[in-house]
């Protein structure tokens, strides 16, 4: 894969990281959902969300939201 500036990268990812038993989502276009489920962080003048999970009951209790808000999401990017 070639060089490229994540600001002007074309296609949507997340990016997952994991770091001593939490898990960070990436969202980089995340500011275009709207968060009913309040699981996103982030700052107005950054696109970026963050979706921080900090145990596993943390997951399970939050799974049904998130995956609804991934759908949410993969509707409204290209």
């Amino acid at each position: 894969m070639r060089a490229f500036d994540p600001k002007e990268y074309k296609r949507d990812i997340v990016v997952v990281n994991i770091h001593k038993g939490n898990v960070l989502l990436v969202f980089p276009t995340g500011a275009v959902v709207k968060d009913g489920f309040e699981l996103l962080e982030g700052e107005d003048q950054d696109e970026r969300r963050l979706a921080n999970f900090y145990k596993i009951a943390d997951v399970a209790a939050k799974g049904e939201a998130l995956e609804k808000l991934i759908k949410e999401w993969l509707l409204m990017v290209d």
